[in-house]
């Protein structure tokens, strides 16, 4: 069975460094598992790989569509598998990495994305709902239809409360059911491969400087010039662009609402929250191998390859 690196962990962790030096000394392309690198011309906001730090390790699933488009995990895990099958066919190994847990684990677990479909008309009722009557009146329909479900998502996630209602309302099978069935799936099927999941863990003091020096090398590269040229596209409130963090911060900027300091400083506090979420979500939802982020590169990736 052919072995699948992943390497994951949160924003700034030097998951992209690694992958890198380690595609290297393997023979292996990378896959990106990133929902913002996916975009064309979001390059500063998302941290994208520039090709002097690829170091000519090819990259895959980015700047494959445009703010505009619409892509979802099962687009993310059906083009992977291909991705996965072609870089095998040419002799070489796979390395997946990123930060979006939802992705990871759609292609590390097989999910299923039969019940995809959306019914826009139902998804604009929910979303006319939180927007007149609060997120908690939201919530709390999902409480009388799936308490179980509703247990296991935030009020404030609005996307993942009405998720959970669209499946109830499409399929009359409540998520935790839907769970439940996935579960039972997954232990009877036969996996095509092996996924190798290497977690990079930093100190969180470290890591949440790493933040912020990241963030302040981003002003200087250009992000609130490529956060304007987003709030001027005038995308859907809930598309993915809209709510990405390293743009919406600066919306209320160029509205005249705050400082461009704020901005900044709300940009950095988000992040932080971000790679907190990250690990919580790693740390819960894989089985991973952890790697101690305060070693060298060198150390990680013959840490990977003993292990493999």
């Amino acid at each position: 069975m052919e072995k699948i690196i992943c390497i994951v962990g949160p924003t700034a962790s030097g998951k992209t460094g690694l992958a890198i030096e380690l595609a290297k000394k393997i023979n292996a392309e990378i896959i990106s598992a990133d929902s913002m690198q996916i975009y064309k011309g979001l390059d500063v906001g998302t941290a994208k790989v520039t090709k002097e730090e690829a170091q000519g390790i090819t990259h895959h699933m980015i700047d494959i569509c445009n703010p505009q488009d619409k892509f979802s995990v099962a687009d993310f895990k059906r083009m992977c598998y291909d991705k996965i099958e072609d870089i095998i066919k040419r002799g070489k190994k796979v390395i997946i990495a990123g930060g979006t847990g939802l992705y990871v684990n759609a292609v590390v677990y097989d999910m299923n994305f039969e019940d995809e479909q959306i019914d826009m008309n139902y998804r604009k009722e929910l979303e006319d709902i939180a927007d007149k009557k609060g997120n908690e009146y939201l919530y709390n329909m999902l409480i009388e239809i799936d308490k179980e479900a509703a247990q296991k998502i935030h009020m404030n996630n609005v996307k993942r409360v009405i998720r959970a209602l669209e499946m109830a309302h499409k399929t009359n099978i409540l998520k935790s059911e839907h769970i439940r069935r996935e579960k039972d799936r997954l232990e009877k099927s036969s996996p095509k491969y092996e996924f190798i999941v290497f977690c990079i863990e930093q100190d969180r003091e470290y890591l949440y400087n790493r933040i912020n020096l990241r963030v302040d090398l981003m002003v200087k590269d250009g992000i609130v010039e490529e956060a304007k040229k987003v709030y001027d596209m005038k995308l859907p409130k809930d598309s993915t662009c809209m709510q990405a963090i390293g743009y919406k911060e600066f919306f209320p900027y160029f509205e005249g609402k705050i400082t461009l300091q704020d901005a900044i400083d709300e940009l950095k506090k988000q992040t932080r929250h971000y790679a907190k979420r990250q690990m919580t979500w790693f740390n819960n939802k894989l089985n991973v191998i952890k790697l101690d982020g305060s070693k060298k590169k060198e150390e990680l990736v013959k840490e990977i390859i003993d292990y493999i």
